[in-house]
């Protein structure tokens, strides 16, 4: 069957074949393309030359991180030229009590005679609070005497502190104010070698306590909270002064030098002792900030000299502007739990004319 199919075919095919004349055409190629017309001219495609945008700009804070870290570095390798890179060219230092400094150049003379008369010096960062472009932070130094400063030879004791800086940076992460506060007057106790200066402290090696303001209000409530905690010492009044404690309240002073004050019987009676010594006190605040759980508080005493003050004898003087910073927690219902203060008592010293005079230049030999 499959036999015969096929010879059929065939035989049809032959038969077409027969009646068209013989073999089929070959198939024709397509046409050519016609020719480009004669006007017409292939560009290649421009090149971009504009250049490409320049990186984004850090933010605040990262910027903020490298400035803190540079100068934390640069101090402990002596580096006043580094530490001064991350400050503005008018930057504004007060170190109450100590004096004051207007530009990058004063500021690295500054740290450039430190470091000549401490030679070992190193500082280290105990706790931090930040809150926009406000960082505050306690830190620790120490060092030995090896150079002469501020017309006092070289004694080879060790020394150091605890101090408080407040720091404001610009937009680009910059340094350009410090406030500064730190007891001189326990530092030359220890320059001087004298019995009953403060302790040198030990530098921490572990990481700073970071405290970082977030976006909750109840953070600005804290500040306003910390600045009301000034109204009972304008009043005369220690025992509302007094009332502001929790009863297990504690308080540490850099004016003392030692531990902190502890429950509400002590804390009393240093605060009857200080309203003896200034009965006519009175504060204004300049800054405030309320951080992490904290309340801090920027502020100055006026007052006037009246009572003893630990081993100073009262002069009768007015202070003008005692600065202080304060550093407090609250308890639930508004109590002071937890205080650090911290003031210059050569500030109040000076100005109330209760600084000791130098000694007499030695006799000149014939």
């Amino acid at each position: 069957m499959r036999s015969h199919l096929l010879a059929v075919l065939v035989t049809a095919t032959s038969l077409v074949l027969s009646a068209c004349g013989g073999e089929a055409p070959p198939p024709q190629p397509p046409p050519p393309p016609p020719p480009p017309p004669a006007d017409t001219v292939t560009t290649a495609a421009p090149v971009d030359t504009t250049p490409p945008p320049p990186p984004a700009k850090p933010a605040l804070s990262e910027l903020i991180h490298e400035s803190l870290k540079t100068m934390h570095e640069a101090f402990n390798a002596h580096d006043a030229a580094k530490m001064a890179s991350v400050v503005t060219d008018d930057v504004a230092d007060f170190d109450y009590g100590s004096g004051e400094i207007h530009s990058k150049g004063e500021f690295q003379a500054g740290m450039a005679q430190l470091f000549s008369a401490f030679g070992d010096v190193k500082y280290a960062t105990n706790r931090l609070w930040k809150k926009g472009n406000v960082v505050i932070t306690e830190i620790t130094w120490a060092g030995t005497m090896t150079g002469d400063l501020m017309g006092i030879k070289a004694t080879q004791k060790p020394v150091g502190q605890m101090r408080l800086h407040v720091y404001w940076f610009n937009d680009d992460g910059l340094v350009k104010e410090v406030h500064e506060y730190a007891d001189d007057a326990g530092l030359f106790a220890q320059i001087q070698g004298k019995k009953g200066a403060p302790p040198v402290p030990v530098i921490p090696t572990n990481p700073p306590e970071m405290h970082i303001a977030g976006g909750n209000p109840e953070q600005d409530k804290l500040g306003d909270w910390a600045k009301k905690t000034d109204d009972p010492f304008n009043t005369d009044d220690y025992k509302a002064a007094a009332a502001e404690m929790a009863d297990d309240a504690d308080y540490w002073l850099a004016v003392e030098g030692g531990p902190a004050v502890k429950g509400k019987p002590a804390l009393t009676k240093d605060l009857q002792g200080f309203f003896r010594a200034f009965p006519d006190q009175k504060w204004a605040q300049t800054n405030a900030w309320g951080i992490d759980g904290f309340g801090i508080v920027e502020h100055t005493m006026t007052g006037t000299f009246k009572g003893p003050l630990g081993p100073l004898h009262p002069t009768g003087k007015k202070v003008t502007a005692w600065h202080n910073i304060d550093i407090m927690q609250p308890t639930a219902d508004g109590k002071i739990q937890h205080g650090w203060g911290y003031s210059n008592m050569m500030e109040m010293m000076a100005q109330a004319g209760a600084l000791p005079k130098p000694p007499p230049p030695p006799p000149k030999k014939k």
